[in-house]
C-alpha cells in the first residue's frame, strides 16, 4: 500500500491490472492486495486470472492473511480448491522425476572416509625411558 494512502494504492493496482500484465505471480500479489483493500469482487476477478495463468502455490495462497476477505466465497474456496490439486500434481511430479535430488534436497550418500595408512609399532612412537 502507498504508505497509507488506499486511494493512491487501489488506482496503481487498476492501472496495472487494466494493462496487459500477465504474470499469474505477479497479479496474484494484485489480488491480495485488491482484497486488502476491501475490493473483493476486483480480487476475485485477479485471482480467477491467476489460478487460469497456472499459478498455484497453494501454501501462499491458504496461508495469506490479506486474502482473509475471500475466504467465505464460494468462488474462492472453489479457485482454492483448483490451486491445490494442480499444486499437489506438481508436487508428485517433482519427486517422481527426482527433482529433489537434482536440486540438492536429499543428501546423497557420501563415501567412506579413506582408512589411515597402518603403521608399525616401532613407526611414530616416541621411546619411554632412556
Amino acid at each position: 500500500m502507498y504508505n497509507g494512502r488506499p486511494d493512491e494504492s487501489l488506482a496503481a493496482v487498476s492501472r496495472i491490472v487494466a494493462s496487459n500484465f500477465s504474470d499469474p505471480e505477479g497479479l496474484f500479489y494484485l489480488a491480495r492486495h485488491l482484497a486488502h483493500l476491501g475490493e473483493k469482487a476486483a480480487a476475485l476477478q485477479v485471482f480467477r486470472r491467476v489460478v487460469d495463468g497456472g499459478y498455484c502455490c497453494y501454501p501462499a495462497m491458504v496461508q495469506d492473511a490479506w486474502l482473509e476477505p475471500l475466504r467465505g466465497t464460494a468462488e474462492f474456496a472453489s479457485l482454492l480448491e483448483r490451486v491445490r490439486a494442480r499444486h499437489n500434481e506438481a508436487a508428485a511430479a517433482f519427486v517422481r522425476l527426482q527433482g529433489e535430488p537434482l536440486l540438492g534436497l536429499v543428501r546423497r550418500p557420501q563415501p567412506a572416509p579413506p582408512t589411515p595408512l597402518h603403521r608399525r609399532p616401532s613407526q611414530g612412537r616416541a621411546r619411554r625411558g632412556g
